[in-house]
């Protein structure tokens, strides 16, 4: 039996956009946009239900019917559609989210007339729009979604060392902001440790606010040195604000220009430079931090007052020798493992109270440890034990000195101090996306699957352009749950 035609049949206006749902197409203005097979069913379904609160599990069940899929899969959809339609999340005119029970469609929604080739209807009745049959729309759908399936699982074989599916990290009741790698304006690239440093402190003082979803450094260093805009990126990972700068840094002088753009309007919000000397540094940051959650229109709680008060050290120098560690640990390399010792090393020296260094160096042993680079692995755990447990004792408000205890905890099989460490970790920094992926991958090995996927989602949407560590965290955990 034939299927009847959706030509006409199925077309409909939402808020002035032309939607073509056989055709995975909505229009406006002459500039079309392609919508991927489930997006479109989403789009159609909460057309189907305009003015009525769908929740989540129904559109899970509607959508994806017989499938397990996590809350992103919607979010993503939601995310998809408001980008679509120029909606905004916090002042929605198109889909609205209505906390803890689901999205709405508030926009007026018409059925196209018969013959009329622009797109015009009159306004639909919910009985009207339920008689378009959905059941039709997903029979031609669907064999654009078998063939755009086929073409995804070929490039899924191509590409297996890429990073997790980009998602959306938007939530209803939060700001999403993005701290953008700060230009290295020097003369010297190998000063871009500095400048990356610069940035990954700032997200870092940003990521202590309960008032802000702020995405992990390892998803905004992923577009360093690229040539995407702050429009393509605040796309690409459905942003509110982007934080974008600058960092010249000759001899002893300082030059740090800061900028907030809106998204939704793409327009600068607030704008300023700021000089001073390398000994200046540690103020610089904070009156940075202080202006751009003062222009977010951030209010403060006195623990965050707290925990925003000071610097991590004292000397400058200590400084400089940590950001260089941090650099070379980043690059998982034997032999960059071992010059990021030398420089925890340095840090320490000149400040025995330093206790991120303290977490680094330790981080550098449970490392060489786990990555077979020692003849001796389990005195490098030991190592490992002895110096982040110095470390949070030293600071037991730094996220970073949790994360590092919570690591070697996991290595040494202590699960429950590593769940431990990464709750406190997350406690401290609510944004902390490696802190989440660390107690997905404990849980996993503790025998809680969906306990840990819960978790791995949360790290996901921080870290829309995850690390492929969470890729392999996710593989652990399907394995663990017979999904193979």
């Amino acid at each position: 039996m034939n299927e009847p035609s959706l030509a006409m049949a199925g077309l409909f206006n939402v808020d002035g956009y032309l939607v073509q749902p056989s055709a995975l197409r909505v229009s406006r203005k002459g500039k079309d946009a392609r919508l991927e097979a489930k997006v479109m069913l989403v789009l159609v379904y909460l057309a189907e239900n305009a003015g009525r609160v769908v929740s989540r599990a129904e559109l899970e069940e509607q959508i994806w019917p017989g499938r397990f899929v996590t809350e992103d899969s919607v979010t993503a959809a939601i995310a998809k559609l408001r980008r679509v339609f120029a909606d905004n999340a916090h002042a929605p005119r198109v889909i609205e989210t209505v906390p803890k029970s689901g999205y709405r469609l508030i926009a007026e929604v018409t059925p196209v007339a018969d013959g009329d080739a622009n797109g015009a209807g009159l306004p639909a009745s919910a009985s009207t729009l339920r008689r378009w049959s959905r059941r039709r729309v997903m029979v031609r759908i669907g064999a654009v979604l078998a063939s755009l399936l086929l073409i995804a699982g070929v490039w899924r074989l191509l590409d297996m060392g890429g990073s997790m599916p980009l998602l959306s990290g938007a939530l209803a009741d939060r700001p999403t902001v993005a701290v953008l790698p700060f230009e290295n304006l020097g003369v010297a690239p190998e000063q871009d440790y500095f400048t990356n440093g610069i940035t990954a402190d700032l997200i870092t003082d940003l990521s202590k606010l309960q008032a802000l979803f702020v995405i992990a450094p390892g998803s905004v260093f992923a577009y360093e040195g690229g040539k995407q805009g702050a429009r393509q990126i605040s796309r690409d990972m459905d942003l509110d604000y982007v934080v974008v700068g600058s960092v010249q840094r000759v001899d002893d002088r300082l030059r740090i220009n800061v900028q907030i753009i809106e998204t939704g309007r793409e327009r600068a919000v607030w704008g300023e430079r700021y000089k001073g000397s390398m000994n200046d540094l540690f103020g610089l940051q904070d009156r940075i931090s202080s202006a751009v959650i003062a222009a977010l229109k951030v209010k403060l709680s006195p623990s965050e007052q707290a925990l925003l008060a000071g610097r991590p050290t004292a000397n400058v120098l200590a400084y400089d020798y940590y950001l260089r560690g941090m650099q070379d640990h980043g690059s998982r390399s034997a032999s960059q493992n071992e010059s990021a010792r030398e420089y925890f090393r340095r840090a320490i020296e000149l400040d025995p109270g330093f206790a991120r260094a303290y977490a680094g160096l330790a981080m550098t042993y449970s490392r060489e440890a786990m990555d077979g680079w020692s003849a001796h692995p389990r005195r490098a755990l030991e190592l490992a034990e002895e110096l982040a447990g110095k470390a949070s004792v030293m600071d037991p408000s730094s996220p970073q000195v949790h994360f590092a205890v919570g690591q070697e905890a996991l290595f040494r099989r202590q699960h429950a101090q590593a769940i431990a460490a990464a709750e406190r970790a997350i406690d401290v920094e609510p944004s902390y996306a490696d802190a989440y992926a660390l107690k997905a991958w404990t849980l996993n090995y503790e025998g809680h699957p969906a306990a840990a996927r819960a978790a791995l989602d949360q790290a996901t949407r921080l870290s829309p352009r995850s690390p492929a560590s969470y890729l392999e965290i996710l593989g652990e955990i399907q394995y663990t749950q017979g999904r193979y």
